[in-house]
């Protein structure tokens, strides 16, 4: 075969696979595209339907307290309320009561600049419906109606109606415009468009596109690919809305979809088009080149013959250099390439190997730790059993008590774990720093140790000497608590651990000494990392998420300090020394001053939208004297405050509908005396912050910590104080 015909095989093989790959890059474009419009539209629809289904909810709840006013008209007219009430419900044109029986009394009230006539007969009929269908007339034009009944003694006696006109549909809508030829459009539950963002004029009234029926009949959302009621193929998503039965719809044309795909498609045919020409004409450029080289050299050769021999051996010898030189500069350039694919193939192997052990490792804490979330969930649910049989002796609920008290404890531990490592990661936690007793902190620790029994069964032993150092008190001891939880967790059933307190020239050294099997070769070097753990058996013995030492290696760093591990020392198991530089002690009197004085009977507002902890917290500060309200949502906190004007006031933050945060400053936009409390889950710097900014006087995490709550009241001035009989 001719060297040209060769070199264009040689391109026809690298474009035809290159092409196949463009053609399905193109495919899966079009795909992923088609994905994300669907995602934008399902999002933008949803978000919609949220607004106009709170729109129409709070409408209806408007119109349900006029309702059961009697004398809501006169309020209304005799005050700003009706201006007030407009405002806060902008898709109302007018209000009107309809009565049933005849000789009753009617009246309504319009926005300013509007007008309206009496309701059609059919929307008295349908009173109990939260929103008619859309109506048409030439006077009234394009309307629909909220209508609620209005009952005295047990009876209907009429009907109270918002009437809803397109242009505030319309007016609605458009507050979430798409750009370009993009439509929303509102349907009422029979097809009817109530309002449309693209040529509302021109469609409003008409049915929707038969279609466009069939496909949202019994669905509340979806998308779809149908013709517009112009005839243009859309790309469509809709929602049913939850209060109207109506249906929200938002689409782009799929023209505008595809065009982008046709273009990046376009583009890439010319450019295949273009190289494979280019290389085609670079094929044939070098067969020619590679052709006039040879025809040369046959004609040296040729010529060679014919020459002297001392000339002819002068030229061969040149000519054998020249090859040798290009052949070993080959095989020079090929054995370079050789090794650095070995190299590359050994470095490809390696890391794959070091993300297989990841992969391994993350899915073998991910089953310890549900693992361990376990255990305590199901000494709680079976403690719980055993509270709940009414058979059960004193003892034994004695015991069950003891039981979810001590789990609860140690799931608390595990999630603040968690928690702990991500705000250090993240560089997010900071230190509270006072000078401190190094060794009045090991004595509390192991105080708590013993009275909770988390190393029993085990010899502790505590030689501590006053060693003053400056740092965060909470932090020292969750570092003194770590170390000596990991110790007493490996060290076996009759063992001995050793905590000590000492100085060390300008340096307190705190030691964790025990006589356990001591610590893994090979778990040794990284004993400080995130989720390093020892061997363990099925039983998991010894429990805990291996975060306890990470913990306590980033909080040594932070107080400036140094923490080593290692085997031996004269208890002959695992040692842990902790370094930190010394402090002055403080001087006499500048201590804490604040005293704890029990807290008197408040009257205390819990606005918590779980049922479970909102009953059993509520019986928790019963049984610690206090008066208490509950509210499940924020609005009804928000009520709740403004009718009973509480003490105090205990908050969640992710409360439905209006939030914490939202309650906060409607409370003190209102200039309310009550104080409050957020009682959350979040616990970030930054979540502190918001809820200070949005009013709130205190900040406690779940699981209600009571000490903490004792040390706010005290801090606010609540502690001490008695409710007076009767007072408000």
């Amino acid at each position: 075969m001719r060297i040209r015909s060769q070199l264009v095989a040689l391109v026809i093989a690298l474009v035809v696979p290159i092409t196949l790959l463009a053609g399905a890059t193109l495919v899966q474009l079009q795909s992923v595209q088609r994905h994300e419009q669907e995602e934008r539209l399902r999002e933008r629809v949803t978000a919609l339907r949220l607004a106009l289904d709170t729109q129409i909810e709070s409408g209806l709840r408007a119109l349900t307290g006029l309702a059961s006013s009697s004398s809501a008209r006169n309020e209304l007219v005799a005050s700003s309320d009706a201006a007030a009430l407009f405002a806060s419900h902008p898709l109302w044109r007018a209000i009107a009561l309809q009565p049933l029986a005849e000789g009753g009394t009617a009246w309504h009230l319009a926005r300013e600049g509007a007008s309206t006539g009496p309701p059609p007969a059919a929307v008295l009929e349908q009173a109990s419906q939260a929103a008619g269908g859309v109506l048409s007339d030439v006077v009234e034009g394009h309307r629909s109606y909220l209508a609620v009944p209005v009952q005295r003694q047990g009876r209907t006696v009429g009907v109270l109606l918002a009437t809803i006109g397109d242009a505030e549909w319309l007016a609605f809508l458009r507050r979430y415009d798409i750009a370009g030829p993009g439509t929303i459009t509102l349907s009422d539950r029979s097809g009817r468009i109530a309002a449309r963002t693209l040529e509302h004029e021109q469609w409003v009234g008409r049915d929707a596109d038969p279609q466009f029926l069939q496909a949202t009949r019994d669905q509340d959302e979806g998308v779809l690919t149908a013709r517009n009621l112009d005839g243009t193929p859309y790309f469509s998503a809709f929602s049913r809305m939850r209060s109207a039965g109506w249906v929200l719809s938002s689409g782009v044309p799929v023209a505008i979809l595809d065009g982008t795909v046709r273009k990046t498609t376009l583009v890439t045919v010319v450019s295949l088009t273009a190289a494979t020409i280019a290389a085609l004409l670079l094929a044939a450029v070098i067969s020619n080149r590679i052709a006039s080289a040879m025809t040369g050299v046959l004609e040296m050769a040729a010529g060679l013959a014919d020459d002297e021999p001392g000339e002819a051996r002068v030229l061969g010898q040149i000519d054998a250099e020249t090859v040798r030189q290009k052949a070993q500069e080959a095989a020079d350039a090929r054995r370079a390439r050789d090794e650095a694919q070995a190299r590359a193939l050994a470095s490809e192997t390696r890391a794959r190997a070091i993300a297989e052990a990841a992969s391994r490792s993350k899915d073998q804490y991910i089953a310890m730790l549900g693992h361990e979330l376990r255990n305590p969930l199901s000494a709680i649910a079976s403690a719980s059993a055993v509270l709940a049989e009414p058979a059960a002796l004193a003892r034994d609920r004695s015991r069950a008590l003891e039981v979810v008290q001590r789990q609860v404890r140690h799931l608390r531990k595990m999630v603040d774990d968690l928690l702990d490592a991500t705000r250090l990661a993240s560089g997010k936690l900071e230190l509270q720093r006072r000078p401190v007793d190094l060794a009045a902190i090991a004595r509390h620790v192991v105080g708590h140790f013993d009275a909770a029994g988390r190393c029993s069964g085990l010899r502790i032993e505590l030689v501590a000497e006053p060693v003053w150092v400056e740092g965060d008190e909470v932090r020292l001891e969750q570092i003194v608590s770590n170390l000596l939880d990991n110790a007493c967790k490996y060290t076996p059933a009759g063992g001995h651990v050793r905590l000590s307190v000492a100085a060390d020239g300008d340096e307190a050294v705190l030691t964790v000494a025990d006589d356990g099997p001591g610590l893994e070769p090979e778990l040794l070097p990284r004993v400080f990392e995130s989720f390093s753990q020892g061997p363990r058996l099925i039983d998991r013995s010894p429990g805990g998420v291996g975060l306890g030492l990470s913990i306590v290696q980033q909080l040594v760093v932070l107080h400036g300090g140094k923490v080593s591990a290692s085997n031996g020392g004269d208890l002959g198991g695992s040692l842990f020394n902790v370094r930190l530089a010394r402090c002055a002690p403080p001087a006499a009197g500048h201590g804490d001053a604040a005293a704890s004085a029990p807290a008197g009977a408040l009257r205390v507002l819990l606005v918590e939208d779980n049922a479970d902890s909102r009953e059993m917290l509520a019986a928790l500060l019963e049984l610690q004297g206090h008066a208490v309200s509950t509210a499940a949502d924020g609005q009804a906190g928000l009520e709740a405050i403004r009718r009973e004007r509480p003490e105090l006031a205990l908050v969640d933050l992710g409360l439905p509908g209006l939030d914490g945060h939202s309650l906060a400053a409607a409370v003190r936009a209102e200039g309310s005396t009550t104080r409050l409390f957020a009682l959350t889950g979040y616990n970030t710097e930054a979540d502190r912050e918001a809820a200070a900014r949005a009013g709130f006087d205190g900040y406690l995490v779940k699981p209600l910590d009571l000490q903490a709550f004792q040390a706010l009241l005290v801090e606010h001035g609540l502690a001490g104080r008695r409710r007076a009989a009767g007072g408000s």
